[in-house]
């Protein structure tokens, strides 16, 4: 380098490490980006709810030593435990089929009341389902956005008559896995009268889906005249939603037309008071379906049974090397 003036020496090694630093920060970023993964993939959360068993109040003063948890028979160790911390990614799932478009207008307008209890973190997506289901709005925290896509799936009939239940839930449930925030609680709040049916293997297919997203299903269920007839002629025994509910612990709560924007709002208030229990299982991934019970251990001072509503188990997903 004889021969070139020091400034420009200088400009030359500077410029140098103008190119060089992005690269190092980059691959810097990278390494800790795979550190990052490999302790989330050990880390399974599961999202749970406790209830008063007769009088069905939430419970929302507990601590994590009041809590047990099992995986497959085996004791373990909680790691993670928070209460309404986590941000909610919700798929508000719209039943717009024919049996409930009297009503229609009660539902619209619910859930775009209810839209108001949600924090500035949260995102909703919006989904529509009748004979076949369609995405209107991915997942975004403007709520003005979110209800105009309400109000225009809810303004046409284009989805057919019928209600397809299963092939709508398993759209949200694969949907869900895209949620852009990736430590939220998953959650698809689905309002429908939960007349229709499925067959087991569709359940078995849509379970699967859930408990590999870590999704929670809620139900809110509202019926216009002709629903209410069906579920007196089944004798109340078409019950759409409630398995899906039951083994991903989520609830299912009624309401009459007026009173949509009242109880989807405590389906959000009663998210609020759910607990993210989360714990490092032993062993390898596999393909086997893991059973986990999660109860309440310190009931000396209670003088009523607490339940823990929570999915059933998970699918162990470990990431190679």
């Amino acid at each position: 380098m004889r021969g070139i003036p020091p400034l420009r020496i200088r400009c030359l090694i500077a410029a140098a490490l103008t190119l060089l630093l992005p690269c190092v920060a980059s691959r810097a970023q990278e390494k800790e980006t795979d550190e990052v993964i490999k302790v989330n993939t050990d880390l399974v959360v599961f999202d749970a709810q406790v209830i008063d068993k007769k009088s069905k109040r939430i419970i929302g003063d507990l601590s994590k030593d009041d809590f047990e948890i099992t995986d497959n028979g085996v004791k373990q160790q909680i790691s993670y435990f928070s209460r309404d911390e986590l941000p909610l990614s919700i798929i508000l799932l719209l039943d717009v089929s024919r049996s409930v478009r009297p009503i229609i207008h009660d539902i619209r307008d619910g859930a775009l009341n209810a839209l108001q209890r949600l924090k500035p973190d949260d995102q909703v997506a919006v989904m529509a389902f009748a004979s076949e289901t369609k995405l209107a709005q991915d997942f975004t925290k403007d709520r003005a956005l979110v209800s105009r896509k309400i109000e225009e799936a809810t303004a046409t009939e284009v989805l057919g008559n019928a209600t397809f239940v299963g092939p709508a839930l398993e759209s949200a449930a694969i949907h869900i896995d895209h949620a852009p925030t990736p430590n939220s609680r998953r959650v698809i709040i689905i309002i429908t009268d939960n007349i229709a049916a499925t067959s087991d293997r569709q359940q078995h297919d849509v379970l699967d889906q859930l408990f590999d997203t870590g999704t929670v299903v809620y139900g809110l269920i509202v019926r216009a005249t002709i629903g209410r007839v069906f579920n007196i002629v089944s004798f109340g025994q078409i019950k759409a939603i409630n398995k899906f509910v039951d083994e991903t612990g989520g609830e299912v709560l009624g309401a009459g037309k007026t009173e949509v924007d009242q109880r989807l709002g405590l389906i959000i208030d009663r998210l609020r008071a759910r607990y993210a229990i989360g714990f490092r299982p032993s062993g390898s991934g596999d393909k086997n379906f893991r059973q986990v019970t999660i109860e309440v251990s310190n009931t000396k001072n209670r003088k009523t049974k607490l339940v823990v509503l929570t999915k059933r188990g998970y699918y162990l997903r470990r990431q190679s090397g």
